[in-house]
């Protein structure tokens, strides 16, 4: 645990480093419009000639031509759309898996570090809602938050805790698949045997006019859980675990979203029967060798999902070249047939309604929160900038004070400030 030294340079930091994103727009008060020659909403059509009206850090008005009150500050774009959302990741944390397979009293809001450079990297690439979980490396890892990429301590970044649980059907630390699903029961079995025997230690305790047992704190999740208060996220590595996974959800009546892995097309149709939600693995294509033709078949992932009619959300990879971006990612499976106007919606509509908060973003509608990207062209093509990022109705990015990103592109280090 760091010393209150240590916690205090991490505090000036974290102010230091979004420093360089913040411009004087970020501190007024008042009336925010954006105007752009394209408004892309998500839940509606193309606004040609759009402006976005936002007071309070929320949406008040969205319309082509509208008036600007007097006062307002102005922002211009070429484009316009609601900022990126984040289903399904570990962002921000030093360590995404903990060394005990069964933790569900765990939260990563312990584990984020606000001054994380992924935070910053989320900023540039336009994401706005950060779903950070547990890793897919325990079989249950605990419970997470969503955040937004701004703030000097967890708190400020918050926007939903907890988020859901995640549990993994992924073998590891010397399981095989039957020994991670035989944990996973063994741990229901035992939260269940706990709630029993607290039941009746509590009858005995009214009995006898004695003070009732106190619920145990490190049970409080898995009673949410059970109850159907948060949602499951479970990793599936491959289809055949996707029929586990569902035998598993409805044994315990779970609220559930499943995270999958690549080989998991073929279950499309069976989930979109028990009408769950999936966030799909960030390798979209997968080629496979025909059983009779011995020839390499392409599979789109997405393709196969939306065909059986289920909601998905796009997965990014940090770290790994093209996948790292939610553009890329959206792109790619436009090319690969997935509709321009859905391929957009599992980045942002989407995933907002996979986590529970589409009532505050996801999308460009009155009464929502202020979350814009104003990006320099079309959201799809790979010459355009993130140019200044909104959230909640204040600009946390400007990529011309992005001093990072122009030592990069310029080799030079940006001018000390007079």
């Amino acid at each position: 645990m760091p010393n209150r030294f240590v916690l205090a340079a991490r505090v000036l930091f974290a102010v230091a480093a979004l420093a360089f994103c913040l411009p004087a727009t970020a501190q007024q008060s008042g009336v925010l419009a954006i105007r752009a020659g394209r408004v892309i909403p998500i839940s509606g059509p193309e606004i040609a000639n759009g402006i976005v009206i936002i007071r309070g850090g929320k949406i008040t008005a969205i319309g082509a031509n509208l008036p600007i009150p007097d006062g307002a500050t102005v922002l211009e774009a070429a484009v316009v759309m609601p900022g990126l959302v984040e289903a399904h990741g570990s962002r921000g944390m030093d360590a995404a898996n903990e060394n005990v397979p069964v933790v569900p009293f765990v939260s990563t809001a312990d584990g984020v570090d606000p001054v994380n450079l992924a935070f910053e990297d989320a900023l540039r690439d336009g994401l706005t809602t950060i779903h950070v979980l547990p890793g897919n490396g325990t079989v249950i890892g605990g419970t997470g938050i969503i955040v937004k990429p701004v703030g000097s301590i967890v708190e400020t970044m918050m926007v939903k805790r907890p988020s859901g649980m995640k549990l993994s059907l992924l073998p590891t630390a010397g399981r095989n698949r039957m020994s991670q699903m035989q944990e996973l029961r063994r741990a229901f079995d035992d939260y269940q045997s706990y709630n029993e025997q607290l039941t009746e230690r509590r009858a005995d305790q009214k009995k006898k006019g004695e003070p009732e047992e106190e619920f145990d704190p490190r049970q409080t999740a898995m009673r949410d859980l059970s109850a159907g208060a948060i949602t499951a996220y479970l990793y599936c590595p491959s289809d055949a675990d996707v029929t586990r996974a569902l035998s598993f959800l409805e044994t315990h009546k779970l609220k559930s979203v499943l995270v999958l892995g690549p080989d998991c097309y073929k279950t499309a149709p069976l989930i979109a029967k028990k009408g769950l939600a999936v966030v799909l693995d960030p390798q979209m294509v997968l080629w496979e060798p025909d059983p009779d033709t011995g020839k390499d078949i392409r599979h789109v992932i997405p393709v196969y999902f939306q065909r059986a009619g289920v909601k998905f959300a796009l997965q990014a990879q940090p770290g790994a070249f093209g996948m790292r971006s939610y553009w890329y990612q959206a792109a790619t499976a436009v090319s690969y047939g997935i509709s321009r106007s859905d391929a957009l919606r599992a980045i942002t509509l989407s995933p907002a309604e996979i986590l529970g908060v589409a009532d505050r973003v996801g999308s460009l509608e009155t009464g929502k929160d202020a979350n814009i990207l104003l990006l320099t062209g079309d959201p799809l093509d790979s010459k355009t900038w993130v140019d200044r990022v909104v959230i909640e109705g204040k600009v946390a990015y400007d990529r011309k004070a992005d001093a990072r990103l122009q030592k990069l592109l310029t080799g030079k280090e940006a001018p000390d400030a007079p």
